[in-house]
């Protein structure tokens, strides 16, 4: 059993998972495999990438493979739970949700703690904003297969408040100042494919989002290149842990292949860099903070 996160402190890890097949069982068996890795090496949160169990199927026509959808305290959320037992571990997991109270489906994330309690009655989060592109080739929709969330989350995980963007939902700065305002102090971002950055980019923009709001970030993407129905999804790896000051405290670059990006964070660090970088409180929301900026 590993350390309670209610310690000043906090071992995390990035899952860097190998590309997913419409072999699902199999998809999983390797995702779990990486989680009991990572808990055995001593991390206390494990983050899993966008899509983890599943390949990223935005390309295919609207509604097509909405029978790999589970709500979101069905079969797979009963596994992972007793993963996060089993381990000892918080664990998050992003998955293919449908809602059976209204129907919809979303690109979301669920959360366990140590004990395998679910962190609220339902994902931690959804993807809040629909990407729509032509790179690569044939392109994506998600809108066609998702329907968007229609709230920040965040959750408490012993002394640690915690926010998800997931994937997309980082390119929105707004994002990490309402995590930040809401008393996060880490945010985690699952990832899958490249969204046309380079990987430098990819990296920077983080390293940016954190240094600006004091937010330490957790990324974990796949690696490798998914195939489905023709498409294929060019994901580069790239996982990362992120100081709240900037620093890249841990990284995995796509040559490296799959495995465990991990880090300690403290408080400590988080409550010193916002005393020396003040962007946050010196904001002049008299002039920005309104519903028509």
């Amino acid at each position: 059993m590993n350390l309670s996160v209610a310690l000043s402190t906090l071992r995390v890890a990035a899952l860097q998972l190998p590309p997913c097949t419409t072999d699902l069982a199999n998809n999983e068996a390797a995702a779990f495999a990486a989680v009991r890795a990572a808990a055995a090496e001593g991390a206390q949160l494990i983050v899993l990438p966008e899509l983890s169990m599943v390949p990223y199927f935005a390309s295919a026509p609207g509604g097509q493979y909405r029978d790999w959808a589970e709500p979101a305290d069905g079969p797979l959320a009963a596994r992972c739970s007793t993963l996060a037992k089993e381990c000892g571990v918080t664990l998050f997991v992003p998955f293919y949700e449908v809602d059976p109270a209204t129907g919809r489906y979303h690109n979301a994330v669920l959360g366990f703690d140590a004990n395998g309690k679910p962190l609220r009655a339902g994902p931690v989060a959804r993807k809040l904003h629909l990407p729509v592109g032509d790179d690569p080739p044939p392109g994506y929709d998600e809108a066609a297969h998702f329907t968007p969330g229609d709230a920040l989350h965040v959750v408490q995980v012993g002394s640690w408040r915690i926010g998800v963007l997931v994937c997309y939902d980082r390119r929105f700065p707004e994002c990490w100042r309402a995590l930040r305002a809401a008393g996060a102090d880490l945010v985690l971002v699952p990832v899958a494919g490249t969204g046309g950055d380079d990987m430098d980019f990819f990296v920077g923009e983080l390293r940016t989002h954190a240094r600006e709001n004091g937010l330490a970030v957790v990324c974990a993407n796949k690696i490798g290149d998914e195939f489905l129905d023709g498409a294929r999804i060019d994901n580069y790896g790239e996982s990362c842990v992120i100081a709240a000051g900037g620093a890249v405290l841990a990284h995995r670059r796509g040559n490296e292949g799959p495995g465990i990006v991990s880090a300690t964070l403290a408080h400590a660090d988080i409550a010193a860099t916002r005393e020396k970088l003040t962007y946050f409180d010196h904001r002049r929301v008299d002039l920005y903070d309104t519903p028509s900026f």
